[in-house]
């Protein structure tokens, strides 16, 4: 009996002294855990700011109207060549759902050649522009797929201005209309794959000499097709 009882009582005067001693680093422990644990969370927390980068086909729909000397010119009209050019997007999302975009890109130089009745001046001239497109876009998760829609605005600034048949060319800056469509594909928690479609109404007004000195103004509709495609990354 004494046997039991004695480690008993001897162990019962020591518990205080130990758990005294034990206490201190059991707080420590458990608060250098809550750190640990809140550092880990925010290191694995998503960044709502995101970029992509990728290639862009501009496919225009496009048309003129062309006036020399004042005067429009019937049936004449003018085509863009279309373009391949580098993207880049920075995007903020506001919540799961919604995102604003911003996108810009490596200028593209589209040749715009006369058509119709004015078929015969060839290549009217060149336009290195920068277009820069603001979008709100609405998505939502689909498994690993992020189908979105939205809508925007677009601004053609124009870089600069090459002459063909027409000299002493300028062309304007002018704003546009965008909507959106795309769809996204999650390869891991920072990294998708996207592919992006916009359609753009747009036009810009143009100025300069023909070769006989007579002035012309064409107001030119580009309205492209932009087909994009390439990854997207969280900041």
């Amino acid at each position: 009996m004494c046997v039991v009882v004695l480690p008993m009582l001897f162990a019962g005067l020591l518990q205080p002294l130990n758990g005294a001693h034990a206490e201190m680093p059991a707080r420590v422990t458990v608060t250098e855990s809550a750190c640990v644990a809140a550092e880990y969370g925010a290191s694995q927390e998503e960044s709502r700011w995101f970029g992509r980068i990728g290639i862009l086909g501009a496919l225009y729909d496009s048309h003129a109207r062309i006036a020399a000397n004042g005067n429009v010119i019937p049936r004449a009209t003018a085509n863009v060549s279309d373009d391949l050019t580098v993207i880049f997007d920075v995007g903020y999302e506001i919540t799961k759902n919604l995102s604003v975009l911003l996108m810009a890109g490596v200028p593209p130089k589209p040749a715009v050649t006369g058509e119709g009745t004015v078929s015969s001046l060839g290549e009217l001239g060149k336009v290195r522009y920068g277009p820069l497109i603001l979008t709100g876009t609405y998505g939502w998760q689909w498994g690993a797929f992020r189908p979105y829609g939205g809508l925007g605005a677009a601004y053609a600034i124009i870089l600069n201005d090459f002459d063909g048949s027409v000299s002493k060319l300028h062309v304007h800056n002018n704003w546009g209309f965008v909507l959106q469509a795309g769809i996204e594909y999650r390869l891991s928690r920072r990294w998708d794959l996207f592919l992006d479609y916009k359609r753009l109404w747009l036009d810009v007004k143009a100025e300069g000499f023909l070769a006989n000195g007579a002035p012309v103004r064409a107001l030119v509709t580009l309205d492209p097709h932009l087909i994009s495609s390439g990854v997207k990354f969280h900041f």
